[in-house]
């Protein structure tokens, strides 16, 4: 079992397009973003499914890579 009193502070860039819509949803749906990045890291490690819809998603609507643009 994960105990949850040892936390890790970590800081990731998010594009402010994409935190702007999370906030607007996350407050109809009650979910705060600690929840999303936990239950998201514990379902990629557990859940191969979800592990590959994570490495297929080439939506960049709001990333903006080139990158991965041109890949699809």
């Amino acid at each position: 079992m994960l105990e949850t009193s040892k936390r890790v502070i970590t800081s990731v860039k998010i594009p402010n397009l994409l935190y702007e819509d999370f906030k607007v949803t996350s407050v109809k749906t009650k979910i705060s973003l600690q929840d999303i990045v936990e239950r998201s890291m514990y379902m990629y490690l557990t859940d191969p499914n979800f592990r590959r819809t994570i490495h297929d998603q080439f939506n960049t609507h709001y990333t903006g890579s080139a990158l991965l643009e041109s890949i699809k």
